[in-house]
């Protein structure tokens, strides 16, 4: 177990800079051992494909976070792709603004099996206000918003594969609308 943690450490940072050649050999290698008959190394070398092409998507989900507002601060964006056995799934990427004492964190999760559950609050608006939330349109998308003393969060699921997260603390409504209006929600549903 130990080794395979210490092998795993090494080779994510490889993993996290593939490029294009990596993925069109490892589809080579992928057809080789298929062909050979080799279908537990064909396999490897596919999931090792899927691996890289969706670590290239989360890489591209961070560039489509929102500038800061004016006064603001943001954070570097963390993201993560997942394959079916860890994180449930999907693509992550989350990046943090912060203004003095107000903080703001937008997650982006998506291809999550866990975005199905969530369907299921934004088709049923009565569930949504059952749970608190006060339902609305941000750039004709269908956004749910919920406030509690200084908390606020706004969650809005895109094209039924893209779930777009708003957790902030101490800013005003008007500061996390403006943030979510900010998202080029065409450019991520592209991904």
């Amino acid at each position: 177990m130990k080794y395979g943690l210490w092998l795993l450490g090494l080779c994510l940072p490889l993993l996290l800079t593939a490029n294009e050649a990596d993925i069109k050999q490892a589809i080579e290698e992928g057809q080789k051992a298929y062909l050979a008959g080799e279908l537990s190394r064909a396999a490897s070398q596919f999931d090792y494909v899927a691996t890289l092409i969706r670590q290239q998507q989360a890489a591209g989900m961070g560039e489509l976070f929102p500038e800061p507002l004016d006064g603001w601060q943001a954070g570097e964006v963390s993201s993560q792709a997942g394959s079916a056995a860890f994180f449930g799934g999907g693509l992550n990427a989350s990046r943090t603004y912060r203004m003095a004492d107000k903080r703001l964190e937008i997650v982006i999760t998506k291809d999550s099996p866990l975005l199905q559950t969530m369907a299921m609050l934004f088709t049923n608006p009565s569930m949504a206000t059952m749970g608190g939330y006060k339902v609305r349109r941000i750039q004709g998308h269908t956004a749910m918003f919920k406030e509690e003393g200084t908390s606020m969060e706004l969650q809005m699921l895109i094209a039924n594969t893209l779930l777009l997260q708003f957790n902030g603390r101490g800013l005003s409504e008007a500061e996390l609308t403006a943030y979510a209006e900010a998202v080029d929600y065409q450019a991520l549903t592209r991904l």
